[in-house]
């Protein structure tokens, strides 16, 4: 069991209230990937109800990120995540339930990959001029 470190929480709380809607998506992604490896570490120990609260978590982020998408604004970019992030969720499910280590880790994984891919663009964004920011990632996520 990990300490409990309330300095964690305050800084964590610091770095919401100062994020862009880009690093909010950054930051839930994050902790969906936190959630998932406590989900596989708890599941290779044998704690079942550890493995719970984990996905549970996990499930929690995936369907905030659902939430936050703009489909109207989004087009079809955001029916697209739409459909993904529905797939995390039923993968998520379906290797809790049978206890299949490798379904959690990919999910994770892509998780990886869409944060590197969401930090990008906000690095782009937060770079480029003012006026030539006509399409704004933060249209398609509110």
């Amino acid at each position: 069991m990990q300490a409990y470190h309330p300095s964690s929480d305050h800084y964590l709380a610091q770095r919401i209230n100062a994020a862009s809607p880009q690093q909010l998506v950054v930051l839930l992604l994050e902790g969906g990937q936190r959630f998932l490896a406590q989900a596989r570490q708890a599941m290779g120990r044998g704690d079942f109800a550890a493995k719970a609260r984990s996905v549970d978590h996990a499930l929690a982020i995936v369907h905030e990120l659902v939430g936050r998408l703009d489909q109207e604004q989004g087009g079809e970019l955001a029916s697209n995540l739409v459909r993904l992030y529905d797939w995390w969720s039923r993968e998520i499910l379906a290797g809790s339930a049978s206890k299949n280590d490798w379904r959690l880790e990919r999910v994770g994984r892509q998780m990886g990959e869409m944060r590197q891919a969401w930090e990008q663009a906000d690095l782009k964004l937060r770079s480029a001029p003012m006026e030539s920011r006509a399409f704004q990632i933060q249209d398609m996520v509110g």
